[in-house]
């Protein structure tokens, strides 16, 4: 899955789960039902019920699973004003382009 903005709203199914990487600085907050969040390598479990968050403080891969049947996450990514370039799961995520490459891609899309 491909998520193309700094903010995302993701619906978890039961015995599912979203792994992220690179998301450090990242807010996860549960809106709906239970998360659990494991990070590799951590030796911390972090339960969030709805309303709570956690800022992501480590670069290591991470899972969030629903602890019940299904839970919502919303997923902010840590902003970088400076570069103007969105950074940790989210910018992981973008492929890289160079301008050319962008422009090429471009071609034959209609303007709106």
């Amino acid at each position: 899955m491909w998520i193309n903005t700094p903010n995302a709203r993701l619906a978890i199914a039961a015995r599912r789960g979203l792994r992220l990487k690179d998301a450090r600085g990242a807010r996860l907050r549960a809106v709906q039902g239970t998360l659990w969040v494991t990070i590799d390598n951590d030796l911390r479990d972090i339960v969030l019920d709805p309303g709570e968050s956690f800022v992501v403080d480590s670069n290591q891969p991470l899972v969030v699973m629903p602890l019940g049947e299904c839970a919502t996450v919303d997923v902010k990514s840590a902003a970088q004003p400076s570069s103007g370039r969105a950074s940790g799961w989210l910018h992981a995520l973008w492929p890289r382009r160079t301008a050319g490459g962008v422009a090429q891609a471009m071609r034959g899309v209609p303007a709106a």
